[in-house]
Parts: C-alpha cells; sequence; structure tokens
C-alpha cells in the first residue's frame, strides 16, 4: 500500500494555464491517474507553462495513468468551455 494518497475533482475552465497550479499532490508521485468528465478538451501542464499532453473525452485518451512517474503539481487549461477532471496519485517517498 502507498505511504501517500491524493484524490481530488478539478473544475477547470480557463483557456491559459493558472499562476498556481490546481492540482499539488503534496509528496512526489509513484503513479497518477487523470479522467476528463466533461465533453471539453483538457490540456496539463506539469511546469504551468508547456502543454504535456491532453484529455480528449471522445478518445481513449479521456483517462490516462501515468505509472512511475515523478511528479507533484500540475496545471490544467481547457481548448474550449469548461469541464472536471478527475485525479488520484500515489506515492511511497519525499513530501514536496
Amino acid at each position: 500500500m502507498s505511504k501517500y494518497n491524493y484524490f481530488d475533482v478539478v473544475t477547470v475552465d480557463g483557456y491559459d494555464f493558472p499562476t498556481v497550479p490546481q492540482v499539488n499532490f503534496g509528496f512526489n508521485s509513484e503513479g497518477f491517474s487523470f479522467l476528463n468528465r466533461g465533453s471539453h478538451t483538457v490540456e496539463y501542464s506539469f511546469n504551468g507553462v508547456d502543454v504535456h499532453g491532453d484529455l480528449v473525452p471522445t478518445d481513449e485518451t479521456k483517462g490516462l495513468v501515468f505509472d512511475v512517474r515523478n511528479e507533484c503539481k500540475v496545471w490544467f487549461k481547457c481548448v474550449t468551455g469548461s469541464t472536471t477532471v478527475r485525479i488520484e496519485a500515489w506515492g511511497f517517498w519525499g513530501k514536496s
């Protein structure tokens, strides 16, 4: 069992990455998952500047799992409209 666990559902309604990340796990992740619960495409970033990927509600990227990936903060933005994203993270070490 993981030492650290994180769960949240965030509303994403901006077309630019915010200054402050919408998600901060509070630890360095061992892995995490994203699920786009809405009908609009969401882009995500691990540094708040660069787009690292997207969650497209009409294809298999609607939900993604990152295993053995160390991150602690995530920024989201919508391409159009607004949506909600479900986030789960787990880890074994290193408070951030």
